[in-house]
């Protein structure tokens, strides 16, 4: 049987299994066919897929290290920089930072995956820690306090962003778990990413801000920011990949023979085959376009929050170090704490309903939670900062389904490659997002609107409602067994079955002309 077929038929077997496993137990009592999930079994159920899966709780505990210790540095040290040094224009040199960074990784982001694809996953994700890790080293290098550290910084994180779209950590998830249990594992893998970046960001606040115990100096989180990436290592390393079929590239033997113009041409080609994919695959076409609806807003919001809660509470150009950092944590630890719940709770609606189904019913209310940010013009309370941000973590959540439907459409040997597109996705939208708001900020700021960064709330809340179009309607050939439609499963089990056959007709053809020989 050819090996795009193999992880419907796991899925659809899967789907099986525990329809049979739900039958035999209904005939036991009638309590138990009256049973319906509850809010617990998502919690159970993640943790059960856990602890059957080490290698998933590693590959889960080394990506919540990076994420703190490429963030952490931004929290504590970066966050009072940027509003000392950039103040007003804070929101501007940031949109044109965030331009390089999106340029970079849509250009690198499909190769990135590529080569993720084609090495040791464990080596991507190492190499992808690195370039995150890097642009904070530097600041021990050019100094925590001054411009020329600001910018340096800045440079680095914009050359390191190659990997930003390729979800590699992702990927490795994805090598781990088995097919049927994908979706779930997702949700699980966003919730532990939160969790871990929550317990490691609350251990400097207690010790610095609330119990003061320790100064308020950059160096502690620096040098914190370091041991975090020596466990990431350690842990990367400890993974145990499954054994996998090789695809043989037919350019591979060729590629040492080939000049440096043939070599810069593969490059390029290699850069835009995520996108070839994405256009010659009517699944991953539609999601890449839900992605870009979604991810445009979120990542737009995020790049304006600083300035705009800053300026809501008066701390441009008065607040002291103490009230920017009080600000740069609630914008993560309120959020990361309650999304660890809704990443769970997604994920496990995504395994029992289908994430196809439970994308569409998050994209309006998603819609709903980004407009929330808008009354913080009004309200200007550090307690809101919280409220603002917990509502733009639960509008994200969409990226659950969304990753798993990809995780189900990619092509064999071509998840990493595959989950690079809702990442080039976002990058794209935020590079739109923020070229309009480094060329249109100064006007907008200087206009007679009240602070009038709101402007930008409901604006992305209604373009994030149009990303119910690309995924409203049906693909030519379905969505596939990963969508968890009953007919989409249904055609993926005779596809399969039909092609199967095929197979074994062709096998048997091509053993009796061997016999005649």
């Amino acid at each position: 049987m050819p090996a795009e077929f193999h992880d419907d038929m796991e899925l659809t077997k899967g789907a099986a299994f525990s329809d049979d496993e739900s039958g035999d137990s209904s005939d036991g009592s009638d309590s138990d066919e009256e049973r319906t999930p509850g809010l617990c079994d998502a919690f159970t159920s993640s943790f059960k897929l856990m602890r059957g899966n080490f290698e998933l709780g590693k590959v889960m505990l080394a990506s919540g290290l990076q994420g703190t210790a490429a963030t952490l540095p931004d929290t504590f040290v970066l966050a009072s920089l940027r509003t000392r040094i950039w103040g007003d224009h804070m929101s501007e040199y940031m949109a044109f930072a965030s331009i390089g960074i999106n340029a970079v990784a849509v250009l690198f982001g499909g190769l990135f995956g590529r080569f993720g694809d084609t090495v040791d996953r464990r080596i991507a994700a190492a190499l992808y820690a690195t370039a995150t890790f890097a642009s904070s080293w530097v600041l021990l290098i050019f100094g925590w306090t001054t411009a020329t550290g600001l910018w340096a910084c800045t440079i680095i994180k914009v050359i390191g962003s190659f990997g930003n779209t390729s979800n590699v950590f992702l990927a490795l998830v994805n090598d781990v778990t088995p097919a049927r249990d994908r979706g779930e594992a997702v949700g699980a893998f966003f919730a532990m990413n939160n969790l871990i970046s929550l317990v490691m960001t609350s251990i400097p606040v207690m010790l610095v801000l609330i119990l003061e115990v320790v100064p308020n100096n950059p160096v502690f989180f620096l040098i914190a920011q370091v041991v975090l990436s020596i466990l990431c290592y350690v842990l990367l390393w400890s993974v145990r990949l499954p054994a996998k079929e090789k695809v043989v590239q037919k350019e591979s033997g060729e590629t040492a023979n080939r000049g440096l113009c043939s070599l810069m041409m593969l490059g390029l080609r290699e850069m835009i085959e995520p996108l070839k994919l994405a256009c010659g695959n009517s699944k991953l076409r539609r999601l890449f376009w839900c992605s870009f609806l979604l991810m445009f807003c979120g990542q737009l919001v995020m790049d304006i929050g600083g300035q705009y809660f800053n300026q809501s509470l008066g701390l441009i150009p008065y607040g002291t170090s103490t009230e920017v950092q009080t600000v740069s944590v609630l914008t993560m630890i309120p959020g990361q704490l309650l999304a660890i719940p809704g990443n769970l709770i997604t994920g496990y609606l995504a395994k029992q309903s289908g994430p196809l189904l439970l994308l569409r019913r998050m994209i309006p209310l998603s819609a709903c939670l980004v407009c929330i940010g808008a009354f913080m013009a009004e309200v200007r309370q550090f307690w809101f900062v919280a409220v603002v941000v917990i509502c733009l973590n639960y509008a994200s959540l969409p990226s659950v389904p969304v990753n798993a439907l990809v995780s189900g459409s990619a092509p064999p040997n071509r998840v990493g490659e595959a989950l690079s597109i809702p990442g080039i996705a976002g990058q794209l939208a935020s590079l739109i997002g923020n070229a309009f708001v480094a060329f249109f900020n100064s006007s907008l700021m200087a206009s007679s609107l009240f602070d009038p960064l709101w402007i930008y709330y409901p604006i992305c809340g209604l373009i994030s409602l149009c990303a119910l179009i690309p995924v409203s309607g049906r693909p030519k050939r379905g969505w596939g067994a990963a969508a968890g439609l009953p007919e989409d499963q249904i055609q993926a089990i005779t596809s399969a079955r039909i092609v199967a056959n095929r197979w074994r007709a062709k096998a048997r053809k091509t053993a009796s002309n061997i016999g005649r020989r």
